[in-house]
């Protein structure tokens, strides 16, 4: 990517200040994302947009895929949370994966996610690096969280997983399903709470079934 040599800071390191108008150039950026697409969007747009200079916004993330990038992080810390651990204490893996599951469908349901995507799958090909910036820092990153997670409670015997990554991509796949393409093809409106709480409920159960299962079947 063309921003090796930017230095990044999270925003516990900034100053209130610096911090809104880091928030304020993301959400600015996105928006212009959305409208221009990724190629036709300039950083001039981007910082006339967020009411600040250009060098402001190029203090802050240096290039337009580090930009990008910043908000594929964002959604998926919305996701995992910032912290190397998402369980609550006390409670059942079913219900962590459950939890999780709603996260997830909430964060990639929306029409701002749609859209993100919709631009990475028509731009792809003219810039890689938006590609790989996303696939890292969303899905990649997202995977590798719950793969490690699911690591961690197959060492403490509460579930029986041979391949913790796997199992992790395929959790995701499952919740996506159909319904995810059919929001990217526009042929439905964003799920309502209560159909991704069901959503996110029968795709925990079956997760732990099935594993449970395996679990059975080698006591």
């Amino acid at each position: 990517m063309n921003s090796t040599n930017v230095q990044q800071s999270d925003d516990v390191n900034l100053s209130a200040h610096s911090a809104a108008k880091r928030d304020a150039i993301l959400r600015a950026a996105a928006q212009v994302f959305l409208t221009s697409g990724y190629g036709n969007a300039s950083m001039d747009q981007i910082a006339a947009a967020a009411g600040v200079s250009k060098q402001t916004v190029y203090s802050h993330f240096g290039a337009k895929d580090s930009l990008f990038e910043a908000i594929v992080k964002g959604k998926c810390a919305a996701l995992m949370g910032e912290g190397a651990g998402f369980a609550m204490p006390g409670e059942s893996l079913e219900g962590v994966l459950r939890e999780t599951a709603a996260k997830f469908l909430a964060v990639i349901m929306t029409n701002e996610s749609i859209g993100l995507y919709r631009i990475i799958l028509s731009e792809a090909d003219r810039f890689p690096e938006l590609a790989e910036a996303f696939y890292r820092s969303g899905p990649n990153a997202a995977a590798s969280r719950l793969a490690g997670f699911l690591a961690g409670a197959a060492e403490k015997g509460d579930i029986i997983i041979d391949d913790p990554r796997r199992a992790a991509d395929l959790f995701f796949a499952m919740l996506r399903d159909d319904l995810y393409l059919e929001r990217l093809l526009n042929l439905r409106a964003a799920p309502d709470a209560d159909e991704i709480d069901a959503r996110a409920t029968v795709v925990a159960r079956r997760f732990m079934q099935a594993h449970q299962s395996l679990a059975q079947n080698l006591q």
